[in-house]
C-alpha cells in the first residue's frame, strides 16, 4: 500500500499504481460529487451576518439539477471533465492504460465544460464546439501536455552495438557508433520520442474530443445516467 497513491473524495477511496495517471476517474468521480453537493439556504439579507437555514429539505444544489417544468428561458452550468488522450504516430487513443502510455508520443489533459442553453439561444450562438439541435454546448476550457513514460524511458540498442549481445552469432560492427541507437531508426528496436508533438496531431486530439457525437458528449451523456439519489 505505500507504493500506490491514495486519492481520498467524499465517500470515494481511489488506489491507484505508480505511474497509472487515474486522472479521468478522478476527474467523472469529482463532477459527480459536485452534483450532488447541496448548500444550506441563505437566510440573511445582504447587509446582515450570515446566517443558513438549518433545514436540510430547503438546502440548494450548487448545480440546479434539470426538471420537468424547467422553462425554455432555463440555463443551468455543469460541472467540468478532464480527459486524458494520447497519441502514439497516428493514432489517437482515449483513456490510455499503462501498456499504451508506455509508447506515446504525447499525452495531453483536455478539460471540457457544458453548459445546458435553451435551443432558440444555442442556435444563435456562433459556437463551433457546440450542438445546437440539442441545446448542449461543449467549451474547450484548458488543455495541459503530460509527459509519457516513454519519454522517460531509455532508447532500445541494437545487437550490432550492444556489447551485452556480442558473441551470440550476430556480426559485430568495427565502429559501434553509439549514437546509431539515438538517431537511426532500426526496426524491431524501440526508440523514445524525441522533440514537440506536431500542431496537427494536437489539433487533431482535442478535436476529436469536441466533435459532434464525440467522446466528450459520450462521457457527458453517461454522467446524465448516473442516479444519483
Amino acid at each position: 500500500m505505500h507504493d500506490a497513491n491514495i486519492y481520498y473524495l467524499e465517500q470515494i477511496i481511489l488506489i491507484s499504481p505508480p505511474l497509472s495517471y487515474p486522472l479521468p476517474l478522478l476527474s467523472l468521480t469529482t463532477h459527480l460529487a459536485l452534483l450532488s453537493t447541496r448548500l444550506p439556504r441563505l437566510k440573511s439579507e445582504a447587509d446582515e451576518d450570515p446566517m443558513f437555514d438549518d433545514d436540510w429539505d430547503a438546502s440548494r444544489f450548487i448545480y440546479p439539477r434539470q426538471s420537468s417544468d424547467t422553462t425554455s428561458a432555463t440555463v443551468g452550468s455543469r460541472p467540468p471533465v478532464t480527459l486524458l488522450v494520447m497519441a502514439v504516430g497516428d493514432n489517437i487513443i482515449f483513456d490510455p492504460s499503462k501498456e499504451e502510455l508506455a509508447v506515446a508520443d504525447s499525452a495531453l489533459a483536455v478539460s471540457v465544460g457544458e453548459r445546458n442553453a435553451p435551443v432558440d439561444e444555442a442556435s444563435e450562438t456562433m459556437d463551433v464546439d457546440g450542438e445546437p439541435q440539442t441545446g448542449r454546448q461543449l467549451r474547450l476550457l484548458s488543455v495541459r501536455t503530460i509527459d509519457p513514460p516513454s519519454r522517460l524511458t531509455a532508447p532500445g540498442v541494437p545487437n550490432a552495438v550492444n556489447a551485452a549481445a556480442w558473441g551470440q552469432g550476430g556480426p559485430v560492427a568495427k565502429d559501434p557508433g553509439a549514437r546509431a541507437a539515438e538517431i537511426d531508426d532500426v526496426e524491431g528496436v524501440w526508440k523514445a520520442p524525441r522533440g514537440g508533438t506536431k500542431v496537427a496531431i494536437l489539433g487533431a486530439m482535442v478535436q476529436k474530443v469536441l466533435e459532434k457525437g464525440g467522446i466528450a458528449e459520450e462521457v457527458l451523456d453517461g454522467l446524465d445516467a448516473v442516479d444519483l439519489g
